[in-house]
């Protein structure tokens, strides 16, 4: 007998406990009243009320009231979400073949209007809750990130956390009722009319988007978590390989996010019939092809990495040095891995090899539109390749520096003077210059003072 069988058998009000603190747990430390948990769950009042009333007692929910309030609202406690996670321990241990079977797990698309309206609004909600989770979690390891003094990966987990922060805002413009916003025309021009099937299929792809953006969320949650069992356990160079898987992850979230917000009534992301598939519960992974990895060739490959390359030269040469949706700083020089990854993660459709991005640069260099790659080398194991969109001379000295930061991983002022026995003045003039021109990167702390470090592994 399946799972989804024995489920059948069990009461109601045994279905609703996992029910209710599932939706609670979704909604993390925000608090529901019993109506609206009535209205999520599909549960009558009555049996949510006992519901919680019981689950209060062994300390898994807990009541709020707030201010101006007569009726309390209710969350899940700390011992709560233990409690559920240890239950789900057999649901979370599926061996899913592939990626694209685990991000349309249990998707379940209603054909009704009135439905695909609600559906649309709650899931929209909880993506919002679950980002902030994410944010929240990814916070918590900062800080122990910050005391093992590992620059790079602090740069990585800064980056990670202003892209969820990123990301989140996106999704706070999206409207509730994305129909009532397409109806708006200009002054004297008759309202589109749509009709019901239109908006059916309309609804349906945005749900189904939806759907994955909190699959793809969970996967997120799931490598936090084994990233957080890492740093408890001083595993860090585990925990920064997660981390850098986890960076592929945040992608996929801002590729489907990227694609939600370009959906509209006239604009489908997906076929006719793969919508009929999905309103018909007829899923399957070849629905993905399109979407997570979107087919291009070599060319149009090759075309976007120079449109994306040229775009930041000319944010360069607008002084336009910071952007809200990354930690970079648009700079005349970047060691080739942060360009890259930079560009990977501003075109998240994109899927290229470093050296499909370096033949690229070449070319680019090649036509002239920027000086093209230096390499920096002491040994054949201590090279480091400088994207220079801008020319700049770089003196034997420099040279000396950037081997150096390459061999220590991270240094500072006190070690470089050690290493060189050059005087202070001039050491510090050299960093300086260097980390003007993007080739080094600065880290300033309490805990650790002043380092500089080189971001050149992969």
């Amino acid at each position: 007998m399946s799972k989804k069988d024995l489920t059948r058998e069990l009461p109601i009000s045994l279905q609703g406990i996992e029910t209710i603190l599932l939706f609670l747990n979704e909604r993390d430390k925000s608090t529901s009243s019993i109506r609206k948990i009535s209205e999520k769950t599909d549960l009558s009042m009555r049996v949510v009320k006992n519901i919680l009333l019981q689950l209060e007692k062994f300390n898994q929910v807990e009541r709020v009231l707030e201010k101006n309030n007569i009726l309390p609202k209710w969350r899940i406690t700390k011992f709560g979400k233990r409690v559920l996670k240890e239950a789900e321990g057999l649901e979370n241990n599926i061996k899913f073949p592939s990626r694209e079977e685990e991000l349309i797990y249990n998707i379940n698309i209603p054909k009704e209007k009135d439905e695909l309206k609600d559906l649309f609004k709650a899931n929209l909600e909880l993506i919002s809750a679950k980002l902030n989770t994410v944010q929240s979690q990814l916070n918590r390891n900062l800080g122990p990130i910050l005391d093992v003094n590992n620059p790079v990966f602090e740069d990585l987990m800064s980056f990670i956390i202003t892209r969820v922060k990123y990301l989140s805002s996106q999704v706070s413009y999206i409207p509730k009722d994305p129909v009532k916003v397409l109806k708006i025309s200009k002054y004297g021009e008759k309202k589109p009319q749509i009709s019901l099937k239109e908006g059916q299929y309309f609804y349906g792809e945005l749900n189904f988007y939806l759907a994955l953006i909190l699959n793809e969320l969970n996967r997120i949650i799931d490598f936090i978590s084994k990233l957080s069992q890492n740093i408890e356990n001083k595993a860090i160079s585990e925990a920064y390989s997660i981390a850098t898987d986890l960076r592929d992850e945040i992608r996929i979230l801002s590729n489907l996010i990227y694609q939600l917000n370009e959906i509209d009534i006239q604009n489908h992301k997906l076929s006719q019939d793969n919508i009929k598939k999905i309103l018909n519960k007829k899923i399957d992974a070849s629905i993905l092809d399109n979407i997570i990895e979107i087919p291009l060739s070599a060319e149009l490959i090759t075309q976007s990495i120079k449109d994306s390359v040229l775009d930041v030269l000319g944010k360069l040469s607008k002084g336009e040095k910071k952007l809200m949706s990354h930690t970079i700083e648009i700079t005349d020089n970047f060691p080739m891995v942060v360009l890259y990854d930079f560009i990977l993660d501003e075109k998240p459709y994109l899927s290229f090899s470093i050296e499909e991005f370096e033949k690229a640069i070449n070319s680019l260099a090649d036509d002239g539109y920027i000086p093209g790659i230096k390499i920096i080398q002491e040994d054949e194991d201590h090279y480091l390749k400088i994207i220079q969109l801008k020319a700049h001379d770089i003196s034997e000295d420099e040279i000396k520096l950037v081997s150096i930061a390459i061999k220590f991983q991270k240094l500072t002022l006190a070690d470089l003077i050690d290493e060189t026995k050059w005087s202070t003045n001039k050491s510090m003039n050299l960093l300086n210059r260097l980390t003007d021109l993007g080739i080094l990167k600065h880290s300033k702390s309490l805990l650790h003072g002043e380092q500089w470090y080189i971001i050149c592994n992969r």
